[in-house]
């Protein structure tokens, strides 16, 4: 199961039919303090997708971050447009996937990141620069810092 956390309600129904598309299930939330609520009910979401800048008072960095402290073991990737997050800045298990992103790619990085056994091979990602229309399977995120 997939939480999707986006404001703007187009992407987020893009980012559900990917999934689904994939075999996910799917989890919606337009906003950090919904995801949090949503993630206190639920024992069966794997993996966090959330856009960076969301209006109110959790972002998407503060909902990674509260989300890593409370369920370390939940995966999260990051989104956005606007700013670019070096990996290797990130703690383990996070990613940061720029928008506008391919499905298909984006559901490689969410198997690899649901499904792998092997943590340590997730933990460095090939480098190397990247399309921000075209993400590159298997390690597919930028490596430039923070705009």
């Amino acid at each position: 199961m997939i939480l999707i956390v986006e404001e703007n309600r187009g992407i987020r129904a893009e980012a559900v039919v990917a999934c689904k598309g994939s075999g996910y299930g799917t989890a919606e939330a337009s906003n950090g303090v919904d995801a949090l609520e949503i993630l206190e009910m639920r024992d069966d979401i794997s993996l966090v997708f959330t856009s960076v800048n969301m209006k109110g008072p959790i972002d998407g960095v503060q909902l990674a971050v509260r989300v890593h402290a409370r369920w370390p073991k939940l995966a999260i990737v990051m989104t956005s447009g606007v700013v670019n997050l070096r990996q290797s800045l990130l703690p383990h298990r996070f990613r940061f996937v720029r928008k506008p992103y391919a499905a298909k790619p984006l559901m490689t990085c969410f198997k690899l990141l649901i499904e792998s056994e092997h943590r340590e091979e997730l933990s460095s990602p090939q480098r190397g620069p990247q399309s921000a229309y075209t993400l590159r399977a298997p390690f597919p995120w930028p490596t430039s810092e923070i705009d």
